[in-house]
Formats: structure tokens, C-alpha cells, sequence
């Protein structure tokens, strides 16, 4: 290849990488590691722990040391906290936080390369957390609320030694009920909130300030799907969001007023409560069907955003619910909640799993939460 075309695609590939939940940026790190690990979460109501699942250079996982987080989980059946991102991981991998959703606070650990140091929990500033998401020094909280206390979201800035402190003012309270996930925007200017399932299907946007300030409402557009539950960002920041009741996909485009424009609505793939949702860089992304015990895959294609999907049942597993994919796209992790597995699988290059097998050490039914490194 002559060297102006080289530079052409450099050019191109340089432009068309913004900085993204599914970019490639720490794949060079994993290399160099040899390996990781996987988080899950006990989410007992005996004391909340986290289980640690050390990850070889294949792929494959051995049950590691569990952690206390210092709070209460919420116990309870298949998926309690109904929400996707109860336990995050910083971007450069160095803070992992964790909901308490029975004792409403979040706890943050140090990541050292073969343990967790608990820094502390933290007050969530709601009732019931259960889920996260982080940009930057900024971690926001959503609490789904209980009985007659409102759901809102919250948010907290996090110093050098992992200590988080309240933003001052910046608690909004949702409207309705039924929220699913809180997650920034690839660039963190805005929050996404889903709501799903208890008043009506909606995607709530936050434009989010320089002091971390969202406004005082939000933008709410209505879901194309039923029951939108997890979502995820794709490399060029196409939303993308999974349907419960749908059992689809659909994705959409943010625009400048914050309203939310669909791309593709409600791509099915044919399998029963499609909750969570996770990616790869180079736009494979699966759904987690719990109803159906299987996994699906999707293509996203560039630069619109568009949605085909790849396999209907993919992969499978016993009530799988949260899911994570390693920076490099090379492997899928998926919380079996059934039988308290964590289930490894390696993503081929065409976007097809390989079954790795699944660990067990996990509590039955109220496990919920995964990260990976």
C-alpha cells in the first residue's frame, strides 16, 4: 500500500473512533496482563459480597477470593434489582463499585491485579440502587426507590484515594416508576435513563453540565419496543437498547434538542425477555434472553447505526442475565443466576461464540452484576 494511502486510512480510522464503552483503547492491555478477571455479585441479604473469577489467557475462569462490600444486598429471586449495571468497573480499570440494595448504599473497591481493597460504602442518596455508571472523577447512582420513596438519580465525584462525595444538588427525581439502567453518553455530556414495564415505556435523556449538573428534567422520548431494559453505546455513539418485551433490539440517535431519533426499531430475534445487552468495538453485540435460556448475537453496520441479527440463539445458559465483553472483543461473560455460573465464551473473529464452560460460586437466583478486566 502506497504511503498517502496509508495516511487516507489512518485518517479515516482515526475519525471514526470516538471515544466509546466498546472502544478498543485497553485491548493492548489485556494482552500484556495475561489475562484478568471477572466480577459478580452475591447480592445477599446475609451481606453483599463480591465473588472474584480469575481469567486465564484463553478465556477460561477459576473461582477466586470473595470480598465483603461492607452493605446488604437485596436477596430475593431471578434478577431483583431488575437493572443492568449494578456493579462497574472505571474505565482504566483501577475503581470498582457495587450496589447495596438492601442497605441503599455503594461500596468502592481498589482493583489490584489479584485482589480488591474495600475503600468504602457510601450513602446512595435514595432507597434501592441498582445501577451505576461512571465517566471521568463522576459516578451517578439510580435508585429505583421503594414503597413511598421516589426514584431519582444522584451523583457523586470520586477523589484520588477512591473516596466519593455527594454533588451538591444534583439528585433529580424520575418520574414514574420501573427504571432499568442509568448510563452516560460516550462523551459524557449526557444520562440515559430506561423505563420500562410499570408506567410507560420511555427514554429519559439528561444533558449533563461541566460541574457534572444534569438538567433539571429530562428529554423523554417514548420506547418503539416494549419494556426497554439495558442499553450500550455503539463506536460511532448509536444508542442501542434491549427490549424485555419485546424481545429485540432497537436503536436510535441522539439529537442536538436531546430527542431520541430511531434508526432501527425493535430488531426481534425471536427469544423470550431480551433484558441485557453488551459489545464489541467492531460491532458484534449479544442479548442476554433470560425467558429463553439462550443467548442472541446482532451486527450493528456503520456509519447508521443499523441492526441485523447475526444468531438467534447464539449461545446458551441457565437463566442468564448480566453479560460483559473483555476490551478486546475477544470474550463474552455471562451471570448465570439458576445456578450461580459465571458462563465464559470466546467471540470469533466473524462474531461466533465458542462455549468455554461455566464456574460455579455464586449464590442461587439473587446473584446479579458482572464486570470484567
Amino acid at each position: 500500500m502506497k504511503r498517502g494511502r496509508i495516511l487516507v486510512f489512518l485518517t479515516v480510522l482515526l475519525a471514526l473512533t470516538p471515544l466509546s464503552p466498546l472502544s478498543p483503547a485497553a485491548a493492548f492491555g489485556e494482552s500484556r496482563n495475561l489475562g484478568g478477571a471477572v466480577y459478580a455479585m452475591s447480592n445477599s441479604p446475609e451481606g453483599n459480597e463480591i465473588v472474584v473469577f480469575e481469567r486465564n489467557v484463553f478465556g477460561r475462569l477459576t473461582l477466586g477470593q470473595a470480598y465483603a462490600t461492607g452493605g446488604i444486598g437485596s436477596g430475593g429471586s431471578i434478577d431483583p434489582l431488575g437493572s443492568q449495571g449494578s456493579l462497574v468497573l472505571s474505565a482504566n480499570n483501577r475503581w470498582l463499585f457495587a450496589v447495596n440494595a438492601g442497605s441503599n448504599d455503594i461500596s468502592v473497591f481498589r482493583v489490584r491485579p489479584h485482589t480488591l481493597k474495600l475503600i468504602g460504602t457510601y450513602d446512595s442518596g435514595g432507597a434501592f440502587p441498582t445501577s451505576l455508571t461512571f465517566y471521568h472523577n463522576l459516578l451517578y447512582v439510580l435508585n429505583a426507590g421503594q414503597e413511598t420513596i421516589a426514584p431519582n438519580i444522584t451523583g457523586f465525584k470520586i477523589n484520588r484515594r477512591g473516596k466519593l462525595s455527594p454533588v451538591a444538588g444534583s439528585t433529580r427525581i424520575l418520574p414514574g416508576g420501573g427504571f432499568h439502567q442509568v448510563g452516560f453518553s460516550p462523551h459524557g455530556d449526557e444520562l440515559i435513563v430506561t423505563r420500562g414495564g410499570a408506567d410507560a415505556d420511555a427514554l429519559l435523556v439528561y444533558a449533563v453540565d461541566e460541574e457534572g449538573l444534569p438538567d433539571s428534567t429530562p428529554t423523554i422520548t417514548p420506547s418503539v419496543g416494549l419494556v426497554p431494559f439495558g442499553f450500550i453505546f455503539d463506536r460511532l455513539g448509536h444508542l442501542l437498547v434491549s427490549e424485555a418485551g419485546s424481545g429485540a433490539v432497537s436503536s436510535y440517535a441522539i439529537e442536538n434538542d436531546l430527542t431520541l431519533r430511531v434508526i432501527n426499531a425493535s430488531v426481534a430475534n425471536g427469544n423470550i425477555a431480551t433484558c441485557w445487552i453488551a459489545g464489541t468495538w467492531f460491532g458484534t453485540v449479544f442479548t442476554a434472553n433470560t425467558g429463553s435460556d439462550d443467548i442472541s448475537s446482532y451486527r450493528t453496520r456503520p456509519p447508521f447505526g443499523t441492526l441485523q441479527v447475526k444468531e438467534a440463539a447464539a449461545g446458551f445458559g441457565n437463566k442468564p442475565i448480566d453479560m460483559a465483553t473483555t476490551a478486546s472483543g475477544r470474550y463474552l461473560y455471562v451471570l448465570n443466576a439458576a445456578d450461580g455460573t459465571v458462563g465464559a465464551f470466546r467471540i470469533s473473529f466473524r462474531g461466533k461464540l465458542i462455549d468455554l464452560g461455566a464456574v460455579a460460586g455464586l449464590p442461587l437466583t439473587f446473584a446479579q452484576g458482572i464486570a470484567v478486566r
